[in-house]
């Protein structure tokens, strides 16, 4: 595969745009359904869906190359204000995990993967944010016109659900639990049949967009791969209640700032990989995330909590500040940078630090979880005594917190990266 001016039909397949009949779809998942749910997954909404045109896959590298080489990072007009001042403040010139192979200007590139760089795979989804994903929409539009009245954009979460495989989708899930194929495939059966598909860890990278076979109306990794930006802001069903347990997992993101992303990525497992999982990320978080054309006549049938769709958080920003409703500098914006979270992060991975003094790692009290203590230790042998393959004897601990699972492994690998976005967390983890 070469570095540069990748070719369509030879380096990345086409990718067509294809006709999608009008439908209803009834989101929400049943309170009854065997598994884990998060809270913003029951509730109920009955969406009727307009014809729509999809694009076969989701967009490959190959051809968001061709953005990138006819100037889309610097060309303003393609981003919204939000997007730009990102774009801008970063200094982004081409998508996240890419890496310039080559002179300045001349658009060679490699691919960073999670373990290692390789030569880049034009054939792949790209990764990439929100914001960039709207950005080729914008482009797309410019450049070649789009196939309805109205520009290009992304997906919505019920198109989304009218073009899964119709063996397990939300109708066929609702009538048999195990047509959620991720409450009886492992991860190494998940990519075999008719709906084969790039979940439930079934590989450690991506894959090509045209490795699998297409649903029944002809579009392809309508589940895993990569996880698909939408054109909904995150937002609860009716009937949403806040689960008492974790009560600050869905609600504190509904506030018109969290696009929801939908199917799941090839590392998506358990809940995530279900069909009814309902995610979210900021339109400027990277998440194994990429995107689908998307055309249509009618509006696009999102939910929007505020009007802008990203467009206006700056605005908002603004607005909040006038208002007072910034934290303050005794309140830190980030709890887990708060002494009380490391305090109980500590006493989950080490319960035993306190014994000499007689601290209990957790204060007794009605349904005490003590079954949690070193759970990261526990997770970490887990995965050793599988005895997984290896190659270059690494491994990666993803959101590490105070590093319990990480000392764990480096019992058993030669090299343990480990990392965390709590400065406190891991701060401490070095003592």
């Amino acid at each position: 595969s070469p570095s540069s001016n990748p070719i369509e039909g030879i380096h990345y397949p086409s990718n067509r745009m294809i006709a999608v009949k009008s439908d209803t779809v009834d989101l929400g998942k049943p309170a009854d359904f065997p598994s884990f749910g998060w809270d913003n997954e029951y509730g109920e909404r009955n969406v009727d869906v307009p014809d729509f045109h999809a694009s076969e896959h989701m967009i490959t590298n190959g051809e968001f190359y061709q953005f990138i080489k006819e100037g889309g990072y610097r060309s303003k007009e393609y981003w919204c204000e939000d997007g730009w001042a990102w774009r801008s403040h970063r200094n982004i010139k081409w998508p996240f995990f890419w890496e310039a192979d080559g002179p300045a200007g001349s658009h060679e590139y490699k691919l960073r993967t999670i373990f290692k760089v390789i030569t880049m795979a034009w054939e792949w989804p790209v990764d990439v944010t929100y914001y960039e994903a709207k950005a080729f929409c914008r482009w797309k539009t410019e450049r070649d016109g789009s196939p309805t009245s109205k520009p290009y954009r992304l997906l919505t979460e019920a198109e989304h659900h009218t073009i899964r495989h119709k063996d397990h989708n939300l109708a066929a899930v609702r009538k048999d639990v195990s047509a959620d194929k991720v409450m009886v495939t492992s991860g190494e059966d998940f990519p075999v049949g008719s709906s084969g598909a790039n979940l439930n860890l079934a590989f450690s990278s991506q894959s090509p967009v045209d490795q699998f076979e297409p649903s029944q109306t002809g579009h392809r990794d309508t589940t895993g791969n990569a996880w698909e930006w939408t054109e909904d802001h995150f937002n609860p069903l009716k009937g949403f209640e806040v689960h008492h347990v974790y009560d600050d997992f869905s609600s504190p993101c509904f506030d018109g700032k969290h696009s929801m992303i939908v199917g799941g990525s090839f590392v998506s497992t358990g809940d995530e990989a279900s069909v009814f999982a309902r995610f979210h990320f900021r339109p400027h978080f990277l998440q194994h995330s990429g995107f689908r054309l998307v055309a249509s006549d009618d509006d696009a049938p999102a939910t929007h909590l505020y009007a802008g769709n990203f467009e206006g958080q700056v605005a908002a920003r603004d607005a909040a500040k006038a208002e007072g409703a910034i934290l303050t500098a005794n309140e830190p914006e980030n709890v887990y940078e708060t002494d009380d979270s490391l305090h109980m992060y500590l006493g989950l991975h080490y319960p035993t630090s306190g014994s000499a003094e007689g601290v209990d790692p957790i204060l007794a009290h009605a349904n005490t979880p003590s079954h949690g203590t070193r759970f990261p230790q526990r997770v970490a042998k887990l995965l050793t005594s599988l005895n997984p393959e290896t190659t270059n004897n690494h491994a990666l601990d993803m959101g590490c917190a105070v590093g319990g699972a990480s000392f764990e492994l480096a019992k058993t690998f030669d090299h343990v990266d480990a990392f965390d976005f709590s400065e406190n967390f891991v701060d401490t983890a070095k003592k």
